[in-house]
């Protein structure tokens, strides 16, 4: 039902550079049979709530919200399987 993000320590992300955020395997594949899609959430600092930034799913494809994230997020994850690792 959820995921967490692992980011490698002592990573920092730096202006006009690429970063990337790793998602943790929780399970070998072919383990169970699974459907999944991945959102993405960002809140700001001081902001009240997190905002979607990213969705991908294997019927729709990668989706990233309009504003500061549009051109620079991209899905590197699993395509053309519906279970996403």
């Amino acid at each position: 039902l959820g995921g967490c993000v692992e980011v490698a320590s002592g990573t920092e992300a730096v202006l006009g550079s690429p970063f990337r955020l790793l998602c943790i395997a929780c399970k070998r594949r072919s383990e169970t049979p699974a459907e999944a899609e991945s959102e993405w959430f960002f809140r700001p600092e001081g902001a009240p709530q997190y905002e979607k930034i990213l969705h991908y799913s294997p019927d729709e494809g990668q989706w990233v919200a309009p504003g500061p994230f549009k051109e620079k997020l991209d899905w590197n994850g699993s395509r053309g399987t519906r279970d996403l690792q």
